[in-house]
């Protein structure tokens, strides 16, 4: 029960025996030591000396002190500034626990979270500043800034009492050492609080001084160089377990958060051998032999270290003749005289070092303060070991079982089974002797004990590997732990498959699936109308309804196993403009991964396997799985060969009621193949949501532009090479009719050829192509230039009838009688019948006429060229 802030300082003032002062030292700085022993009281405190006055007020300040914890209560009080007359305790105040810290000014308080906990058995420095005039609250932690806020109150600080160890209950007190408590009324700048964080300077305040004094009630004090708190204590600490084997010898130490010496010379190993002798002096203290790190079992006589593998070149320490035990001894022991090859199943010592207090958790017991889940190692007894966290609860060895006990309250919570080796180091089953986590006393309950850091994973044997090495699908604990039970999804009890997640409360609400089309090859049939894909189908969402464990950031190895797969909510895709049948992305085939985007949300406190977790509302499921899948097209081929085609994939998500599903913004499509193909070269492709589709319908569009230089080649330039051919004809001689039409007839019948043949490979259409009008053109050319060949030797006739007609008739002069049959005569006859039945311009000569004809010609080929290209470039 907390007492009132009076009847506090009259219970100090009346306890005995008499406070003992405490003045500055002149031998380095005074440390005060509370409650070393852990035991709780309202009697340890620290009253400070020097004049305090209430009417004093202070706006601006700057607090500083060290620190050292050794337990922690419900919450540890360093410091305290009390107004007695006011009766107002929350003056000034600094309170610790293990992730936090928090200030109190002028009754308001305000908590500093800290991103590293704090540890017991280490100095800190800690500062807090208030500038009034900004009203900005700042905490340093060892001269770093660590966390900031602000003061909206503009009251000032003062009081006539200020105390240290104590907050005036016992669930308040402080465990552990105090010093360099000052207050200055003003803000000292950060390179004034780095100095004295790094020990460098050493300041007293003008406003509470630590040079002034301090009355001590149940504490003690000692003096410490002021070097020495900077200093990394290097002091080691040695624990000893006799008679082990090389592999429990290996596990305890590894298991406790260091590994069994590496001896190097024979000072070394005779250090080994007195320490045991002056720390444990009634004891055997191992007068033989100690286990070491090494071993050969890998390859005979290449010595390797047993927790790392990594070759160590011992030769210069083996002892006499050593090692000599060839495939039969394959482990190395620690003696005197050097080192030795032993039998891995011998009883040996075992010998573990650290350089400093290794901090445990224990996980699995549910238990919300952080303060009795860590735990410190000690050994009191030789061969010994007892656990005792930073607040009420220890773990040791009773009768030759090992219990977990709170020490406060002097019941037993649980006692663990038998295990080989028997340690609790690593994870145990523990009998309930009281209620854990819900489940009642008499269950059995997985807990784990582990000097494991939380980045890393604490084996089944103890061992520390780092956390991303969980289920990754390869073994790193030796006893092959981290590969069990590895299930990565959490289903709520009311989960249903047939239900889509949604956000509970809204009814207008939609699931909002991000699609990813990934096109790994495309074929277009023009003639077909037609496109087939080869593409794999990526569906991402939010599920609310599910947590995930230990997602890593390798998305590869966050993938469900099969029949977990089965059990969750997915689209189903309909594919609307093919003839594929609706399709589950969850077959069989699919790969299912979870996307790990935001941190977990924490860890499970009541799991002991060290499960972070990780919300579905801000991880994402994706599936995907690949198709093959022709697609139906609708071509315009007007422009052909020179268009710009389009072909559309619709799909739509059908899963459950398409009302409450929609297709994500984010949405996209990416080809990973050749951009030219045979006819086309594929432009950039684009996913479309538009408002008039209906629900969760997407398109993905696949924009082509057709390569036309095949059609040059074996259209274009053939078709004109004709046509100029048939253009020709009328740069023959006139006389050679026969020539000139035998050439443009020709040419009239390649260029039909080669109309049926361009037609034949194209779609049948209802209009008219830019090929189709190319070719006419062609043909109706070479066309015209026959009419004009048949209308220029129809008035060549001519006149070489009127030519001839004249000569006649000179002749008939000359000589009005000849033979029937003389040559020339019949050939009068007939020029005569011909000239009666062809027609030609009158008014025109043969000149004249190929003169029109060639310009005519030229003058609509070279129209059309202009009109046709810039109808297509237009």
């Amino acid at each position: 029960m907390r007492l009132p802030s009076l009847q506090y300082l009259q219970l100090i003032v009346s306890i005995s025996p008499p406070l003992l002062l405490v003045p500055d030292s002149c031998f380095g700085v005074k440390v005060l030591s509370f409650q070393e022993d852990g035991i709780a009281t309202e009697s340890s405190v620290g009253i400070y000396q020097g004049e305090l006055s209430r009417n004093n007020h202070i706006y601006s300040f700057t607090f500083c002190m060290r620190f050292k914890i050794f337990y922690l209560h419900q919450r540890g009080t360093i410091f305290f500034l009390y107004d007695t007359v006011e009766d107002k305790c929350w003056m000034l105040r600094g309170e610790v626990w293990v992730d936090k810290l928090r200030v109190a000014i002028s009754q308001t308080v305000h908590f500093m979270p800290l991103d590293n906990q704090l540890w017991t058995l280490r100095w800190y420095h800690l500062c807090f500043t208030l500038d009034h005039t900004t009203t900005l609250i700042q905490t340093f932690l060892d001269g770093e800034k660590v966390e900031q806020s602000y003061y909206t109150d503009d009251r000032p600080v003062f009081g006539d009492f200020a105390a240290v160890g104590n907050g005036q209950a016992p669930e308040d007190s402080y465990s552990g050492d105090i010093t360099q408590v000052n207050v200055w009324d003003r803000v000292l700048s950060d390179d004034d609080i780095r100095g004295m964080a790094q020990c460098k300077s050493d300041p007293k305040g003008n406003f509470i001084s630590w040079e002034a004094g301090w009355k001590l009630n149940n504490a003690t004090s000692y003096d410490q160089p002021l070097a020495k708190f900077c200093q990394v204590e290097e002091e080691k600490i040695y624990f000893w377990f006799p008679e082990v084997s090389d592999y429990v010898g290996q596990y305890v130490c590894e298991a406790l958060g260091t590994h069994l010496p590496h001896v190097t010379s024979l000072e070394e190993a005779e250090d080994l051998y007195h320490q045991s002798e002056v720390r444990w002096p009634e004891s055997d203290h191992c007068p033989l032999y100690y286990w070491s790190s090494l071993n050969d079992r890998a390859k005979e006589n290449v010595w390797v270290a047993s927790y790392d593998k990594k070759l160590i070149d011992n030769s210069s320490y083996w002892g006499p003749d050593e090692p000599n035990g060839y495939r039969y001894e394959n482990c190395a022991a620690v003696k005197r005289v050097g080192l030795i090859d032993d039998d891995c199943a011998w009883d040996r010592c075992a010998l573990c070092i650290f350089t400093e207090p290794q901090r445990f958790s224990f996980l699995g017991s549910c238990e919300p303060e952080l303060r009795n889940v860590y735990f410190v190692a000690y050994q009191e007894e030789y061969g010994g070991l007892v656990f005792k966290s930073y607040g009420v609860y220890h773990i040791k060895k009773e009768n030759g079982t090992w219990v977990y006990i709170d020490t406060v309250k002097d019941y037993t919570i649980a006692r663990m089974e038998h295990f080989v080796p028997h340690f609790p180091m690593g994870r145990r089953v523990w009998r309930l002797e009281r209620e854990v986590c819900g489940q009642e006393s008499g269950g059995r309950r997985e807990m784990l004990l582990t000097p494991c850091q939380h980045h890393q994973y604490t084996c089944d044997d103890g061992t520390c590997i780092p956390h991303h090495y969980r289920c990754d699908l390869k073994y790193d604990c030796r006893d092959r732990s981290d590969e069990m039970e590895c299930e990565l999804i959490s289903f709520p009890s009311d989960y249903h498959q047939h239900l889509p997640p949604r956000v509970p409360g809204k009814e207008d609400s939609k699931l909002p699936v991000i699609i990813k089309f990934i096109i790994k090859s495309i074929d277009v049939e023009t003639v077909k109308m037609s496109m087939k894909l080869s593409y794999e189908i990526e569906m991402s969402w939010f599920d609310n309804r599910l947590n995930y464990f230990n997602l890593k950031t390798n998305d590869s190895l966050n993938s469900p196993r099969l029949d977990t797969m089965r059990k969750l909510w997915s689209p189903l895709v309909k594919l609307l403009n093919t003839d594929t049948i609706d399709s589950s992305l969850l077959a069989d085939d699919a790969t299912t991964l979870v996307r790990r985007l935001v941190p977990s949300l924490g860890r499970d406190d009541g799991a002991a396997a060290e499960v972070d977790i990780y919300s579905g509302e801000e991880n994402p499921l994706s599936v995907s799985r690949k198709y093959s899948t022709v697609y139906a097209c609708s071509f315009d081929l007007t422009l052909y060969p020179f268009d710009n085609q389009y072909c559309d994939v619709h799909l739509q998500i059908v899963s459950g009621q398409v009302s409450f599903l929609d297709v994500h913004p984010n949405s996209s499509v990416v080809y990973l193949g050749g951009t030219v193909l045979n006819e086309y070269k594929i432009g950039t492709l684009q996913v479309f949501l538009e408002k008039e589709y209906e629900p969760g319908e997407a398109r993905i569009r696949v924009p082509m532009t057709r390569l036309f230089g095949n059609s040059i080649l074996t259209i274009y330039i053939p078709s004109l090479i004709l046509t100029i051919i048939s253009y020709l004809t009328f740069f023959f001689r006139t006389s050679i009719f026969d020539v000139r039409v035998m050439v443009a007839l020709t040419s009239l019948l390649v260029l039909a050829t080669l109309f049926a043949q361009a037609s034949s490979s194209l779609p049948k259409t209802s209009y008219f192509k830019m090929v189709d009008i190319w070719l006419l053109f062609c043909v109706g050319i070479t066309f015209l230039v026959i009419i004009f060949h048949v209308l220029i030797d129809n008035r060549f006739v001519t006149e070489m009838s009127t030519t001839n007609n004249k000569g006649q008739q000179q002749q008939q002069q000359q000589s009005k009688v000849k033979a029937f049959h003389d040559p020339t005569g019949f050939r009068e006859v007939l020029l005569g019948l011909r000239g009666r039945f062809r027609w030609s311009p009158n008014n025109m000569t043969v000149s004249q006429l190929e003169s029109l004809a060639k310009i005519f010609n030229m003058v609509l080929i070279v129209g059309f060229i202009i009109g046709y290209l810039s109808y297509i470039l237009g």
